[in-house]
C-alpha cells in the first residue's frame, strides 16, 4: 500500500530535460558508449532494443540527490553566497554545443584566489569562478577522490561555460554528502584539462551519429562487466555480441594478415596480464608475510590504509547430489531448468 504510492509519486516527480534525446548529458558521456546509444534510442523502432525482462528503472538513489540538492544544498549555498551563486536551484541552465550537453548544479562567481586552498589549490586562475556539483553517496561506498564519471562530468560542464558563456571556471568542486548522515562532506577540486572536454565532444558525436549499436564499442563488457550488471540493455548488447558470422573462410589474404596480426597482439596482452596478475599476487603476499612477521593487521599512514582481515567462508551446493536426490525423490528436475543467453567464445592459437 504504502510502497504503490511511493512508486507512483516518485514517478510523478520525476524531472524532465527539455530535447534529451538530442544531446549527450555531461552525466552520460562517460558511461559505455553502446549503453548510452541504447538508451537514447530507447523508444525509436529502426534502432532501438527492448530492455531486459527484469530491469527495473530504481529510483531512490535518483530522487534522493534530487531532493537533497532542492531542498537542502542549494539552500543552504544561496544563503552563505546570495548572488554570488548562479546558476542553481530554479535558475538552473542547460547549456548545448553540437551533440553535448551539461547542466551545472551551481557556478559560484567573485571568488578570492585562494577560495580553494583548503584543497590543495593555491590560486584559481581563469575569472575567479568555480563550477560546483553536489552529489549524495551511499554510506557503504568507499571514496578516495572523486568518482571518475562525476569528474567526466564537471570538464564537461567547464568546457561548455568556457565555450557558451563569459565565465572561465579552471575548477570545480564536487561534494559528497553522506546520504544517511548529511554533516558527513567530502570535497574534490577539479582542474579544467581542455583535451578532455574535446575528447567528450567527439564521443558524443559518435554516438549520436552512430546507425546502429554495431558501430559502438561494449566498453562496459570490455571493462569487465561491473557496468553490464546495472545496466537495462545487457541482454540485447549481449546477443550482438554473440552474433557468430555465417562465412567461415576469410575472404582474402590481406584480411588474413591482418587478423593474425591483431591476434598476436591480443595473445601478447593475455600473456603480460597473466604476468601482471601474478605479480600482483606476489605483491600482496609479500605485504602479508610482513605483517604476519610483526604480528599486525592494520597500518595507515602517508594516505595509506592496508588491513588484512580473516573472510568467512561462502554456504555451496552439491549440485550433482541435490539433482541425484530429487530425481529418486521423484521430482521432474527438467520443469525447473533454465537456458541461459547466448554467448560466444574467441580462441586464439599462436605458433612461435
Amino acid at each position: 500500500m504504502i510502497a504503490e504510492a511511493l512508486n507512483e509519486y516518485a514517478a510523478a516527480s520525476g524531472r524532465a530535460f527539455a530535447a534529451r534525446e538530442q544531446t549527450v548529458g555531461g552525466s552520460d558521456v562517460g558511461k559505455c558508449a553502446r549503453q548510452v546509444f541504447f538508451e537514447k534510442h530507447e523508444h525509436d523502432t529502426e534502432f532501438g532494443a527492448p530492455r531486459n525482462p527484469d530491469a527495473v528503472d530504481g529510483w531512490g538513489a535518483r530522487l534522493r540527490g534530487t531532493i537533497f540538492e532542492q531542498h537542502f544544498w542549494t539552500p543552504a549555498l544561496r544563503a552563505k553566497y546570495g548572488e554570488r551563486l548562479l546558476f542553481a536551484g530554479d535558475r538552473q541552465e542547460t547549456f548545448s554545443l553540437g551533440f553535448l550537453s551539461a547542466t551545472p548544479d551551481a557556478l559560484l562567481v567573485w571568488c578570492d584566489d585562494d577560495e580553494l586552498a583548503t584543497l590543495g589549490v593555491p590560486s584559481l586562475g581563469g575569472d575567479g569562478s568555480i563550477v560546483l556539483e553536489g552529489k549524495t553517496i551511499d554510506p557503504r561506498a568507499r571514496l578516495e577522490g572523486p568518482r571518475l564519471a562525476h569528474s567526466y562530468q564537471a570538464q564537461v560542464q567547464m568546457g561548455l561555460l568556457h565555450a557558451l558563456t563569459r565565465y572561465r571556471p579552471e575548477w570545480a568542486v564536487i561534494s559528497y554528502a553522506d546520504a544517511s548522515f548529511w554533516d558527513l562532506i567530502y570535497e574534490y577540486s577539479v582542474r579544467r584539462d581542455p583535451k578532455i572536454f574535446e575528447t567528450a565532444r567527439r564521443r558524443a558525436a559518435q554516438i549520436l551519429t552512430a546507425r546502429s549499436a554495431h558501430e559502438l564499442p561494449p566498453e562496459g563488457w570490455v571493462a569487465g562487466g561491473r557496468e553490464c550488471e546495472r545496466c537495462a540493455f545487457s541482454r540485447a548488447c549481449g546477443n550482438i555480441r554473440a552474433t557468430v558470422p555465417a562465412q567461415a573462410v576469410a575472404p582474402s589474404p590481406e584480411f588474413v594478415a591482418e587478423i593474425v596480426e591483431r591476434a598476436r597482439h591480443a595473445k601478447a596482452l593475455e600473456v603480460e596480464a597473466e604476468r601482471a596478475l601474478a605479480a600482483q599476487r606476489a605483491a600482496q603476499q609479500d605485504i602479508k608475510d610482513r605483517l604476519s612477521a610483526n604480528n599486525v593487521r592494520r597500518i595507515d599512514g602517508d594516505g595509506v590504509s592496508v588491513t588484512w582481515s580473516a573472510v568467512r567462508g561462502r554456504p555451496a551446493f552439491d549440485d550433482k547430489a541435490i539433482r541425484e536426490a530429487a530425481i529418486a525423490a521423484g521430482i521432474d528436475v527438467e520443469a525447473f531448468s533454465t537456458v541461459g543467453d547466448p554467448t560466444d567464445r574467441l580462441s586464439i592459437r599462436c605458433v612461435p
